[in-house]
């Protein structure tokens, strides 16, 4: 069976990292974050363990680069979280806005070392 060769850059870009933070300060660090770069925490899809944010309705960002937020526990460990920053921007592209927001949580909740 023969399949149309898939394209890269139409793929959904995706940042992912593990961190070991306490919730507490999650919450705390990634609050003043969303509010500096006009991201909104979701109530309705978070969770005490999880936590979901994407680029608020006053956002002038194209639809295409509005970015989702996911946070939650690593395979049920009680100090490290899976981040991920998605959009529905090339993956390969460089500068988009789903790299800017990911670089700027990384400076907040930075990867595990």
């Amino acid at each position: 069976m023969d399949r149309a060769p898939v394209n890269l850059n139409e793929k959904m870009a995706l940042y992912q990292w593990i961190t070991c933070i306490e919730h507490v300060d999650v919450n705390r660090q990634l609050l003043i974050c969303l509010q500096e770069n006009n991201l909104e925490l979701d109530p309705e899809f978070s969770s005490g363990k999880i936590i979901y944010a994407r680029d608020g309705n006053k956002s002038k960002c194209a639809w295409n680069t509005r970015v989702d937020i996911i946070i939650s526990p690593n395979n049920g460990m009680t100090d490290e979280y899976v981040v991920e920053v998605r959009s529905s921007e090339p993956m390969l592209k460089k500068g988009t806005r789903c790299e800017e927001v990911a670089t700027l949580l990384k400076t907040v909740i930075p990867p595990k070392s």
